[in-house]
């Protein structure tokens, strides 16, 4: 058992948020009847060009349960460096990755304030957590925003009070969602998610599929395709030149992840070639056996799962990373982490049309048809064929993750279309 660590409060004049006599009073009908005209039937555009030039400040606080972990903080410390005054409210326990529950303490951390709700149920499932509706409400209303940002999916708990909270205090209330598959949900959770997205000013889609299944039936909604986290770029480090084609997969060993379709793809390339393995899974025993009746099982080195630091030192060793995905009725690609870390690290990625692979690969990799073992093996041969391909690839990735994925470029993105909502209640 945790023993809750005492409960910290800010004052209201203390940290990066102070105190406006006009700002989201809640006794103060005419006001927020005013500021509500986003969440009406009249719809805003949102427009870039007009809000990336404005150093108007904005004070936003975000609900999430991921931020209860502080590594997971570095979006919204970018968020801090671009100017927002922030505050994360985070669940008052949460799980580590290692399995060990944790207790929140409020903090300042890296500019951020850091506001703990007590919570109810089990922390190692974030989504059916119930959060103290009395203390969200509070803390919210003592914090006094210009915008309230939910990273919790439509269908839970948290986000419901929260986008009423902020219809309550007549600010913009912007649900982000990552879930980019229908269905799933009971009929309970359907409605609330429908409730939801209706009350909601702005939505942001981690991806183009989940944006699409959020704004179906609230198609002039405000909204943003923004991922859900970014990276931290690294420096270039020089690459290590061989004779063969080093081709690397990364990620869970489950049918949905098409292993299999790269061995296949592999028996049929022309030349030398190696491939890394890394991750594990229920599959690799059969995995194993596969290699091993196609003839490929020396070629292929299993690394198991590592941590991200170790994978970062195999990077300059490749020339290409595969991600061979098969979409499911349960599973489909939305975050392509791994493709986003191999073009960070500048190397060419080849992936099918998976979900939201197309989209996060862009023009710096090759896209194929799920289950084509044939046009996988093409793709892998014209990188057999011109080396150089790879390098150009590899810097074209690069380039897009500065601009597309880093913790940089999504806190200018998320704070242009913040500006956009704040502008249109102001």
């Amino acid at each position: 058992m945790v023993r809750a660590a005492p409960r910290l409060y800010f004052s209201a004049g203390s940290g990066n948020f102070t105190r406006h006599p006009n700002r989201c009073q809640p006794e103060n009908s005419l006001a927020i009847s005013q500021r509500r005209t986003i969440t009406g039937s009249s719809a805003i555009t949102p427009n870039y060009a007009t809000v990336v030039g404005d150093d108007s400040l904005v004070r936003a606080v975000v609900v999430s349960h991921l931020y209860a972990d502080p590594a997971n903080r570095t979006r919204l410390k970018a968020l801090a460096a671009v100017g927002v005054d922030i505050a994360a409210i985070v669940p008052e326990r949460w799980v580590h990755q290692d399995g060990v529950s944790q207790i929140t303490v409020a903090a300042s951390d890296g500019g951020i304030q850091v506001v703990p709700v007590p919570v109810r149920g089990f922390p190692a499932r974030p989504g059916l957590l119930l959060w103290n509706a009395k203390v969200l409400r509070r803390e919210v209303s003592r914090l006094k925003p210009d915008l309230l940002h939910i990273e919790e999916e439509p269908w839970t708990q948290p986000a419901a009070l929260s986008v009423r909270l902020a219809r309550r205090l007549g600010i913009p209330g912007v649900i982000a969602t990552a879930e980019s598959l229908p269905g799933g949900h009971s009929i309970g959770q359907r409605l609330r998610r429908e409730r939801t997205l209706r009350q909601a000013a702005g939505i942001v889609g981690a991806n183009s599929l989940a944006l699409g299944l959020a704004t179906k039936r609230r198609p002039t909604l405000p909204r943003a395709v923004i991922p859900a986290s970014g990276i931290s770029v690294p420096d270039g480090r020089p690459r290590e030149s061989h004779p063969e084609l080093a081709i690397a997969f990364v990620g869970r060993l489950v049918p949905e992840r098409g292993l299999d379709l790269l061995f296949r793809a592999c028996v049929n390339l022309a030349g030398k070639w190696s491939l890394t393995v890394v991750g594990t899974g229920p599959s690799q025993e059969e995995l194993e056996a596969l290699a091993q009746r196609l003839g490929i099982a020396a070629r292929i080195s299993w690394l198991g799962p590592l941590p991200q630091s170790v994978v970062d030192e195999l990077w300059p060793r490749l020339d290409c990373v595969v991600l061979p995905s098969r979409t499911t009725e349960r599973w489909v690609m939305s975050e392509g982490r791994a493709a986003i870390h191999a073009m960070a690290n500048g190397v060419a990625v080849i992936g099918t049309n998976s979900g939201a692979l197309p989209e996060i690969v862009g023009e710096a990799g090759r896209i194929v048809p799920e289950e084509d073992v044939a046009a996988l093996t093409a793709a892998l041969q014209d990188l057999y064929a011109d080396r150089s391909e790879c390098q150009r690839l590899g810097s074209v990735g690069r380039r897009r993750v500065l601009d597309d994925f880093s913790d940089p470029a999504i806190a200018r993105k998320t704070l242009a279309f913040w500006r956009t909502l704040t502008a249109a209640t102001a």
